[in-house]
């Protein structure tokens, strides 16, 4: 049987991919940005939100290359061109625009010394704001941030306007999962039984 939906390996690749980039960037528009510099959590704030980003690195270079190694699904057409053309320079930019994230984050750690600071303690390095890796991250997540815009209110024009069925190919089998529970399988069964005899 055909299946629909995407590779379990790519859903669940994507979604955490999805929850990490929205809480990085949550994370450095709500908090950090409000923290001062001179306060010892601004160092702190800046080493979790290092590690997330190493995380999503890690994550979409996974997915990248899995991507590679299983069959995509077709595209589903929304019925106008031009929606359809926006939607795959989304699709690519998304990628494109996380890792230039991660590089520009990266850059900037390696640059002020942040790695040292957290090995040997330190302040945080106020002059990280005004480095040129530092501008591109912040430029970076606001389109970031856009462009997820573009890509959710999508998914949701394709799945409650057109109603085609497109985050059901993203989505997990409820039933699926609860049948992979060793033994839950038998119970369901004798309850599914039960049920119809009821009936």
């Amino acid at each position: 049987m055909k299946s629909n939906r995407h590779h379990p390996v790519i859903r669940v690749l994507h979604w955490a991919v999805a929850f990490m980039v929205v809480a990085a960037l949550a994370m450095s528009t709500f908090v950090m940005a409000k923290i001062p510099d001179q306060d010892p959590e601004k160092l702190a704030a800046s080493l979790r939100h290092m590690s997330v980003g190493l995380l999503i690195c890690l994550a979409t270079l996974a997915r990248l290359v899995y991507r590679r190694k299983t069959k995509r699904l077709p595209a589903l057409s929304s019925g106008m061109a031009w929606a359809d053309v926006l939607a795959a320079i989304v699709h690519r930019s998304l990628d494109v625009l996380v890792l230039t994230m991660v590089v520009s984050g990266i850059a900037m750690a390696l640059m002020s010394g942040l790695p040292l600071i957290a090995l040997h303690g330190g302040a945080f390095p106020v002059a990280i704001n005004h480095m040129s890796a530092h501008t591109i991250h912040v430029v970076v997540a606001n389109v970031l941030a856009g462009i997820l815009v573009l890509h959710i209110g999508g998914a949701l024009f394709h799945q409650f306007i057109l109603r085609d069925g497109l985050l059901s190919r993203m989505m997990f089998d409820p039933r699926t999962l609860l049948q992979r529970i060793p033994g839950l399988d038998g119970v369901l069964k004798l309850s599914s039984q039960s049920a119809s005899r009821k009936a």
